[in-house]
């Protein structure tokens, strides 16, 4: 892999960062009742949503519509199978409740997504 490329997505990971942060920093602005505060931190966000959306189109890891399904539901399984049971596991060993809650959550999303996604997939032919 070049540099560039590694760049690419390590651009791609700190945008989808700041995009969380932003995003988080926006919700907690508006339950302090700084509404407009909150704007101007969903304002960045959008703009670094930009940027990420641009970094992936020029990395190439974003295809066709049945190409982008196909990954989501046959690419990678390590979020599912391996990362967050892990994760879940270290952190009840570690006496963490509120990340295993979190991760737990974080999973059982995960799984509706993949069979959200295959849905889609059959139903518009893609099989």
């Amino acid at each position: 892999m070049s540099n560039t490329a590694i760049n690419l997505h390590k651009a791609i990971t700190a945008e989808a960062k700041a995009h969380l942060e932003y995003i988080a920093f926006a919700q907690r602005a508006q339950r302090e009742g700084r509404p407009e505060i909150a704007e101007v931190f969903m304002k960045a966000a959008e703009d670094v949503t930009l940027h990420s959306i641009n970094h992936l189109e020029v990395a190439g890891d974003v295809g066709s519509t049945q190409a982008n399904l196909d990954y989501l539901i046959n690419g990678d399984d390590k979020e599912l199978e391996a990362l967050y049971p892990r994760f879940i596991r270290e952190a009840e060993e570690e006496g963490e409740n509120g990340a295993a809650t979190s991760f737990r959550l974080a999973l059982e999303r995960e799984k509706q997504h993949r069979a959200m996604f295959k849905e889609v997939f059959g139903q518009y032919g893609f099989f």
